[in-house]
């Protein structure tokens, strides 16, 4: 009997080595190894149980030992839920065999050592399954977690998109406003230049309107002094119309007309003793009134020609009355010298017609020629002569 033990528990050994070397899963290791450790239990139960033999309680014992270590090893095993699911009824029905054989052997006497083991192996395979559960539980934990983890990606995606968007706004509104600040800085040295030519605008206004001012005053004053002026001349027309004198006001100047009768004798150039009294008076007027201006005295005839006076034309004639009144003025007079010129017109520029004796007597005469004072200017040499 001793040497069947050895024998069983040599070969259990061996089987279980072979096992443990092989690519079995955890579930076969299991069971290889409860084999082991049953067919070692039944086989010494088996030495006890006079009926049964050590051969029959290492059979019995290897197939509930393999069925224990194989629900042990199934807790290791890291397979899915199906597979675990079909291990576990493998193992239900061949429990329910072992149960049925257990049933056989206590009819046949077995003793109540074995059935306690199986009642510790039925216990065992309570907690499996209630491992099981839990199992299962934390699998669909594990599930529920991968899809919030799942959506919390998505969520995070979303909201990475939406911080890029932001982002690219926020880049978008910072140009923007980059923008309008160069635009609004523009429009404000627009209008600090608008608001400089407005006050320089101002300022000029302010200056022609004090300049205007003044001008009025100096309107008011020319005003006053024309009328004074204008009372002046009515006064001077008046004066020298009673001598004979006729004053009128030109583009040339302020002129005297004086009939050559008043002057002159008929063909000759020299001054009648009324002439030089009546030049004397004239004069006299002009040295009062008008100081600073030149003068010109010219000489005009009419155009009937030359016949007994021996002058050659009109225009020697004209110019030597002319002349002759220049000296009046300058050496009887005292006006000076630089300030008179004379010329002759002849029957150039006559008065009236000549087709009627009022008419060429109005063209018989002597002008004097009040210039307008002029207006001192820088001299400036346009031509260089040779």
């Amino acid at each position: 009997m001793m040497k069947t033990l050895k024998a069983v528990v040599l070969m259990t050994v061996v089987s279980a080595a072979a096992l443990a070397t092989s690519g079995c899963s955890m579930a076969q290791k299991g069971a290889a190894g409860g084999g082991l450790a049953g067919g070692i239990g039944g086989a010494i139960v088996g030495n006890n149980w006079v009926s049964a033999g050590p051969a029959t309680g290492a059979v019995v014992g290897g197939s509930s030992g393999a069925a224990i270590g194989g629900i042990a090893g199934d807790a290791f095993d890291q397979v899915n839920e199906k597979d675990m699911e079909r291990e576990l009824q493998n193992l239900r029905a061949e429990l329910l065999n072992k149960d049925n054989e257990l049933a056989q052997l206590r009819q046949a006497g077995a003793k109540p050592e074995l059935a306690a083991q199986l009642e510790s192996a039925r216990k065992r395979l309570a907690d499996l399954e209630n491992e099981l559960a839990m199992a299962r539980s934390e699998g669909d934990r594990a599930s529920t977690l991968k899809k919030d983890m799942a959506a919390m990606s998505n969520e995070a995606a979303t909201l990475r998109k939406r911080l890029r968007d932001a982002e690219n706004d926020k880049n978008r509104v910072s140009s923007e406003a980059d923008n309008l600040d160069r635009e609004a800085q523009g429009l404000r040295n627009r209008i600090s230049a608008k608001e400089k030519a407005m006050a320089d605008l101002q300022a000029e206004l302010a200056a022609k309107s004090n300049a205007l001012d003044n001008l009025k005053g100096e309107m008011q004053v020319l005003q006053t002094s024309l009328s004074g002026k204008t009372d002046e001349m009515a006064g001077l027309e008046k004066q020298l119309s009673d001598m004979n004198v006729k004053m009128e006001q030109t583009s040339r100047g302020l002129t005297l007309t004086i009939a050559d009768s008043l002057l002159y004798d008929t063909g000759r150039a020299e001054l009648t003793t009324d002439g030089e009294e009546l030049v004397g008076k004239v004069a006299t007027i002009i040295k009062e009134r008008f100081p600073n201006n030149e003068l010109l005295v010219e000489g005009h005839t009419d155009n009937q020609p030359i016949v007994r006076s021996g002058w050659h034309s009109n225009w020697e004639l004209g110019a030597a009355r002319a002349l002759t009144l220049l000296h009046e003025l300058v050496n009887d007079q005292s006006i000076a010298p630089g300030k008179v010129s004379a010329a002759s017109y002849g029957e150039f520029r006559p008065a009236s017609t000549n087709a009627t004796a009022d008419g060429r007597r109005q063209n018989r005469r002597a002008v004097i020629v009040i210039l307008p004072e002029q207006i001192p200017f820088e001299r400036k040499n346009l031509a260089q002569a040779n």
